[in-house]
């Protein structure tokens, strides 16, 4: 940590309160930092010897840009998740970039792919990197051609989801469709939650389901640690539903936000040493080197069943991810795998410093 100078650093994160005082509902604000998150990464970062100004979000970014006060910056640390629009994650880096202020986690132009489903679907497929088969449905079609859509995924059971939502948005026991009759009346319940969203399909994978944590940029990025996701009573996240409380399933909102103990992860260091976990964070690497993911963040992946020789195939990318000790999948596995949270953000921090200069080239 001494090698990292005392630097003066613009700490970007929006709070959920303002938005709750604004109206908005906890599930509307599933994506932005926890409750305590951005607390407790001013805090370190002061801890480090950093002198920090709080930016809390995107008006307060424009604000102090408008003031001139960014001058005295030499950083952004940006956890700002943004609200509207569906490239809301890049409308902060995009900002910076316009007032060359050099910041940490992934540029602009990387957090709008990654925030959109299909479009790194297309960029992951272009460079054989395994990710599911899928269809894209758009809100703009009122009718759904089944037979067109039945040819382009024939298998079942299928999975529907949002395409530029993410912290499971949207996401109950009706996304998973077992077969054709039920596909209408799944994409008109995503559609009646989410109405501005398309809607993504793919085959359900039934096997494990990893969030690879990763941390650095380009050559230099490497795997933490692993976090994987396991469902203790599937059949409590239903309404009804009768299925085995060992039996894999999904995250859900629900079980997200449960007290019940329904999703737990497993991040001790020896998920490491399986050669299926190790392939895994070999897909997770390739990814988040080709779609230019910086500093650090989360590739989830989901295997297509639970057969040894099972593929690995890439959920999504989180370019930038939570940053709360003890409940943030990359702080939870930096930390089991003898990545402290002081190191974490000076590593964070470290990766992020070689563009400062190339800011004011």
């Amino acid at each position: 940590m001494s090698d990292t100078p005392s630097l003066n650093i613009a700490f970007i994160a929006e709070q959920r309160s303002t938005f709750h005082n604004q109206g908005y509902s906890e599930e509307e604000c599933a994506a932005l930092p926890h409750n305590g998150e951005a607390d407790t990464v001013l805090a370190t970062l002061r801890e480090l010897g950093h002198h920090v100004t709080l930016v809390p979000g995107i008006h307060s970014l424009v604000k102090h840009l408008a003031a001139g006060t960014y001058k005295d910056w030499d950083l952004a640390f940006n956890i700002a998740q943004g609200f509207h629009g569906p490239s809301r994650e890049a409308q902060v880096p995009a900002l910076l970039e316009a007032y060359q202020i050099p910041y940490t986690f992934s540029d602009a132009a990387t957090m709008a792919l990654c925030q959109n489903k299909v479009h790194t679907k297309i960029i992951l497929a272009h460079h054989n990197i395994p990710t599911a088969p899928f269809a894209m449905i758009s809100r703009k079609d009122q009718k759904l051609r089944l037979e067109n859509f039945n040819n382009m995924l024939p298998h079942y059971p299928l999975f529907l989801k949002p395409v530029v939502e993410g912290s499971s948005k949207g996401i109950d026991r009706f996304n998973k469709v077992t077969e054709p009759a039920e596909l209408e009346s799944a994409v008109n319940k995503l559609r009646s939650i989410l109405p501005d969203q398309d809607i993504l399909v793919e085959p359900f994978l039934s096997g494990r389901e990893l969030s690879v944590s990763i941390l650095g940029t380009g050559v230099q990025s490497c795997v933490i640690g692993v976090n994987e996701l396991l469902w203790q009573n599937p059949s409590s996240d239903s309404n009804g539903g009768n299925e085995s409380s060992s039996g894999l399933e999904f995250a859900s909102r629900k079980s997200k936000c449960s007290d019940a103990g329904m999703l737990v992860g497993r991040n001790d260091p020896g998920l490491m040493t399986e050669p299926q976990v190790q392939a895994a964070c070999q897909v997770a690497l390739d990814a988040w080197r080709t779609l230019g993911c910086r500093d650090a963040g989360r590739v989830d992946i989901r295997f297509s069943s639970n057969e040894h020789d099972a593929v690995p195939n890439i959920l999504e990318l989180n370019p930038i991810s939570g940053l709360l000790p003890g409940h943030s999948p990359l702080a939870l596995s930096a930390e089991e795998n003898g990545v402290p949270y002081k190191s974490l953000l000076t590593a964070i921090i470290q990766s992020a410093l070689p563009r400062k200069s190339a800011c004011y080239s």
